[in-house]
C-alpha cells in the first residue's frame, strides 16, 4: 500500500513564498524583460507555492493581454534566466528557489461558476426569480 504524503505549509514556506511573491511582482512590473516583443502590460503575480524543500517556486502569473496564455509561459521561459537573477538581487535568502511559472486559472474557474449559476437550468431547478 502506497501512502501519499499530505501536503503541508509552514510558516517558514509561508514567509518565502511571499518573499518570492513580492519579489517576482517587482521584476514582472518593471517590464524590462530582454524579449522581443514586450509585454504591453505588466504581469500579475497571484500566487506563489513553495515545494517542500523550498528550492522549487511554483509562481502563478495572470495578465489583461489578449494573448495565449502558452504564449505568456513560454515568453517567460525564455527570460527565466533574467528574472531570476533579479530576483536573487531583490532577495536575501541563502538559496533562491528555482522559478516554474505557471497560468493562474482562478479567474476562469470563477467565470464558469458564474456561467453555471446563470444557467437557466439552475435557475429553474432552484425557482430563483
Amino acid at each position: 500500500m502506497i501512502l501519499k504524503r499530505k501536503y503541508e505549509t509552514t510558516d517558514r514556506s509561508l514567509k518565502v513564498s511571499e518573499i518570492i511573491r513580492k519579489a517576482v511582482s517587482e521584476v514582472l512590473v518593471r517590464n524590462e524583460f530582454p524579449i522581443n516583443p514586450s509585454f504591453n502590460f505588466p504581469l500579475s503575480v497571484v500566487n506563489v507555492e513553495m515545494n517542500k524543500d523550498l528550492k522549487i517556486a511554483y509562481v502563478y502569473v495572470l495578465t489583461h493581454e489578449k494573448i495565449d496564455k502558452d504564449e505568456i509561459i513560454e515568453r517567460l521561459k525564455s527570460c527565466k534566466k533574467y528574472i531570476s537573477q533579479e530576483v536573487n538581487k531583490l532577495v536575501d535568502l541563502k538559496f533562491i528557489p528555482k522559478l516554474v511559472f505557471r497560468n493562474d486559472e482562478t479567474v476562469d474557474q470563477l467565470n464558469n461558476i458564474n456561467n453555471l449559476l446563470n444557467s437557466d437550468k439552475f435557475i429553474k431547478d432552484n425557482n430563483v426569480d
